[in-house]
């Protein structure tokens, strides 16, 4: 009877050995830990970036029932300089393979609207490009080269136009470029200082 209370108990164990080992690791499947496990993802793949935020966060469910997580970040590398690098970064939570999406490149390159054939200016990025590359802003590119310190920002008033801001410390002068979001062209281009 001893012998078979210690096999009985002896398979039990086994069974819950294999059990925990076979089965699929349980993960804490809410946004709040979807969103922190990609922020310290994104901090450690992109290190020297000047911008780094999650876009947006959609509930999923895989073909086999489990729930998990789609999240795009934006990683943004030299946002005041005159060629700012944009890319939208995917990832899945839990990771579903070991292959991840390659990132999007919004601006690479100092060029603007990258492989579209219509082109709308839906990011600050774009913007700062565009300020210096567009014709009519030749002035402002003029500027950019003779003052390696220029740093811009760049803001959208929500009614179709960008306004892009070049200073410079060293000269204290600067520009201001008003562009159409959607109709590739400058509005207006005014000088300081």
């Amino acid at each position: 009877m001893k012998t078979t209370v210690l096999i009985i108990l002896l398979i039990a164990v086994a069974l819950a050995v294999a059990f925990f080992v076979f089965s699929k690791p349980s993960y804490p499947l809410t946004e709040g830990d979807a969103q922190k496990y990609f922020v310290e993802d994104l901090k450690e793949k992109y290190p020297s970036a000047d911008v780094r935020e999650v876009m947006e966060i959609l509930p999923q469910t895989a073909s086999d029932g489990t729930p998990y997580y789609q999240l795009k970040a934006r990683v943004t590398t030299g946002l005041s300089t005159p060629c700012p690098e944009r890319i939208h970064v995917y990832y899945d939570y839990p990771p579903k393979n070991f292959v991840n999406q390659p990132p999007e490149y919004i601006t690479r390159g100092c060029k603007v609207c990258l492989n579209v054939q219509v082109c709308t200016l839906a990011f600050p990025e774009e913007a700062i490009i565009a300020s210096h590359t567009y014709n009519g802003t030749e002035a402002v590119s003029q500027f950019l080269l003779e003052n390696s310190d220029a740093a811009a920002t760049a803001s959208f008033d929500g009614a179709g136009t960008w306004t892009v801001s070049w200073s410079s410390a060293s000269s204290g002068k600067g520009y201001t470029v008003a562009l159409s979001k959607s109709q590739n062209k400058v509005i207006n281009v005014t000088s300081s200082g």
